[in-house]
């Protein structure tokens, strides 16, 4: 499944921030020619914004939290190499519940 539109028409893993990591935490499925190519993603934000890689890496850790995925070292690397990305999407989420955003890093 597609993490930009919900269709079940994803056809390849792309790397959220760029080719850094191959940690699983760093991948999103996409439909290759709809979700990112630049010419068919007119209508969306650009794939490389801020925004737009933090919505990739929430939906990403979502999945893995599902699937009970443990990170290994690797993985923690990477998380807290990038954590700038982690902490906005804390903000966003506790702004929409109305919660303290700052109050815990653990998830």
């Amino acid at each position: 499944m597609s993490w930009e539109t919900g269709r079940n028409n994803a056809d390849c893993l792309h790397h959220i921030l760029w080719r850094v990591s191959n940690s699983p935490y760093n991948a999103a499925p996409l439909n290759n020619m709809y979700d990112h190519q630049p010419e068919w993603r007119k209508h969306l934000p650009s794939i490389h914004s801020f925004e737009e890689r933090s919505k990739y890496l929430k939906k990403t850790k979502e999945y893995l939290d599902e699937l009970w995925y443990t990170p290994n070292e690797e993985d923690l690397k990477f998380i807290k190499t990038y954590e700038r990305y982690y902490k906005r999407i804390r903000e966003q989420d506790s702004v929409r519940r109305g919660d303290n955003p700052f109050e815990d890093l653990v998830w």
